[in-house]
């Protein structure tokens, strides 16, 4: 019983990764956040200026629904370059 327990967190806890990664490709660290070189790697035409606008919390980095609410605002771009 515990080992199936064991193998179904583990499934979870990877197909989590997973969708994470589908839904936040600039991601490039994997941790869950975009770091403002994540940012401007992945959209070149953004600056610092257009990061900070969009950092809400003022936490140096964009979780989510930061990068979602920045990108309906137009201040992001919705596809990579």
């Amino acid at each position: 019983m515990k080992l199936a327990n064991l193998a179904i967190a583990a499934s979870l806890t990877i197909g989590s990764v997973a969708i994470a990664q589908d839904v936040m490709p600039i991601d490039t660290d994997g941790d869950g956040m975009v770091a403002p070189e994540e940012l401007m790697a992945a959209f070149p035409d953004v600056n610092e200026d257009v990061f900070t606008a969009a950092d809400t919390n003022g936490d140096g980095m964009l979780d989510m629904e930061e990068l979602a609410s920045a990108q309906e605002d137009g201040l992001i771009p919705e596809d990579e370059a």
